[in-house]
Formats: C-alpha cells, sequence, structure tokens
C-alpha cells in the first residue's frame, strides 16, 4: 500500500469506529471516536511527512471505477431491503461484507496483491461475529474489526 491508500483506509477507520460503537453507551462512542481519530491522524501524518514506503505499483482508473461503482450499489441495496425486512441487526455485517469483496477488485484495480488478506479477513469477520456472537454486539465487533483491518493494511505503507 502506498501512501494515499494508507491515507484513504485511516479515514475510513474512523468510519468504522464511528458506525460500529454508535450503538453503545455515549461515553464509549466518544472515547472510541477520539481515540479512532487520534490513531488515524496518527497514521496520516506519518505518511505524509515520513520520506519512506512504497509506491504504486499502478492503477487502473477503469477497474478502480467500476468496483467502487459495485460496492455502492451493492450496499445502497442492501441497506433499503434489511431496512424494508426489518432485518436491520444485519447491516454492519452485510456492509462489511460487501466493503470487502470490494477489496477484491482492488487487486488488479492497484496491481497490489496485499488486498486479498485485507478482502478475506474484512469477509471473515462479519461471518465469524454473526457465526458465534450474540446479535447485540454484532455492530460493536463488525465496526471496530474493520477499523482494525484497515489500520493494520496502512501500516503496510511503511513496509
Amino acid at each position: 500500500m502506498n501512501a494515499i491508500g494508507a491515507i484513504i483506509v485511516a479515514s475510513f477507520a474512523v468510519v468504522w469506529i464511528a458506525a460500529g460503537a454508535s450503538q453503545l453507551d455515549r461515553r464509549w462512542f466518544v472515547t472510541l471516536l477520539a481515540l479512532a481519530i487520534l490513531i488515524s491522524a496518527a497514521i496520516i501524518l506519518a505518511v505524509t511527512r515520513i520520506p519512506l514506503g512504497r509506491h504504486s505499483a499502478g492503477f487502473n482508473g477503469r477497474i478502480y471505477g467500476i468496483f467502487v461503482m459495485l460496492e455502492f450499489i451493492a450496499i445502497f441495496i442492501a441497506v433499503i431491503f434489511l431496512n424494508r425486512t426489518g432485518r436491520t441487526e444485519y447491516l454492519m455485517p452485510v456492509i462489511a461484507l460487501i466493503v470487502g469483496a470490494h477489496f477484491f477488485g482492488m487487486v488488479p484495480a492497484l496491481r497490489s496483491n496485499e488486498f486479498w488478506w485485507v478482502g478475506g479477513v474484512m469477509c471473515a469477520l462479519p461471518l465469524a461475529t454473526m457465526s458465534i456472537l450474540p446479535q447485540k454486539i454484532w455492530s460493536p465487533v463488525v465496526g471496530i474489526g474493520c477499523a482494525m483491518i484497515l489500520w493494520l493494511s496502512a501500516l503496510r505503507a511503511f513496509f
């Protein structure tokens, strides 16, 4: 992952924390969100200030655009469907699956095999969560877990 990719995923990590922690007590929400902002800001600051890291192996804008558009459409349809059917407890896990699957498209778009593991883990997390944990903690576990996956992937910019 290059510096631009690290900035993007570190920024989305904050969104995942906010979404996952939104069902928690206000004190936990504020604490986790503040911590997420600090972690992401530190990553962003580091990748913009430290003259190291890997360079992009290439970029295919057409493939990137297709997969981002498919991700957006799939999330839009899933949100409408799950809300209309009253299955809102599946929102976070399903969105995580869609976002995880979108990372498989980033492999050819960014010419980087490291997105295989990001997509794989991001798809496995909600499946494991729904399989073994009580429904009331699905959103926090998936949201915080996805943020951690993105932060770990952002750290790859340094190696």
